[in-house]
């Protein structure tokens, strides 16, 4: 009686953290979207009886609605504009920031107001974990061909909706997954 050899992938994967890091990733990408949609329906259902929740994100010179950090960064554009005035920019960054802070907590009212705070609680948890997760898998460095084809193929399956596919950097990334994916087949 002959023996078949045993395909080496499971022994790949089960040496190999970047997949584990993968799998991780994908379940609470998967939560994260799952309490999303229900968080969507519920302030959809509650504005009907409350209106809309109120909008943290603010207007500012030339911005129409901005927030967090790109605050920040709008302050920096603004103070590198040619005859800028930096005590009337400071005036009005502080201003933003507190009409910023003033919608946040006009949304947490609502939360709290309409019965979705423990909802939204939890969206903002799975959207942290997820988030984390994310970045520990960035992090991850395969130790395997077929664990590093696997991360390409998963930032590709991430960012092709996003971005000019005819770019030479988009190309180049779905050929190496292209590649690493026959390299591994060919190697099983």
């Amino acid at each position: 009686m002959t023996t078949k050899p045993k395909s080496r992938k499971p022994a790949a994967k089960a040496a190999d953290p970047i997949f584990a890091a993968i799998a991780e990733h994908k379940a609470l990408e998967k939560e994260w979207s799952r309490l999303y949609s229900k968080l969507g329906d519920a302030e959809r259902e509650a504005s009907k009886k409350y209106g809309n929740r109120p909008w943290s994100l603010i207007a500012w010179r030339t911005y129409s609605a901005i927030g967090g950090c790109e605050i920040e960064r709008a302050r920096e554009q603004f103070l590198e504009q040619p005859g800028a005035n930096p005590e009337e920019i400071e005036i009005e960054y502080q201003d933003a920031k507190r009409r910023e802070t003033a919608g946040e907590y006009e949304g947490i009212a609502w939360d709290h107001r309409t019965g979705i705070a423990s909802m939204r609680e939890q969206y903002e948890k799975a959207l942290a974990a997820n988030e984390k997760a994310a970045a520990r898998m960035a992090r991850t460095k395969p130790t395997t061909p077929a664990g590093a084809g696997a991360l390409v193929a998963y930032i590709w399956s991430d960012i092709k909706e996003e971005i000019d596919l005819r770019n030479w950097s988009t190309i180049a990334l779905k050929t190496v997954a292209v590649s690493l994916a026959q390299m591994n087949r060919a190697a099983a």
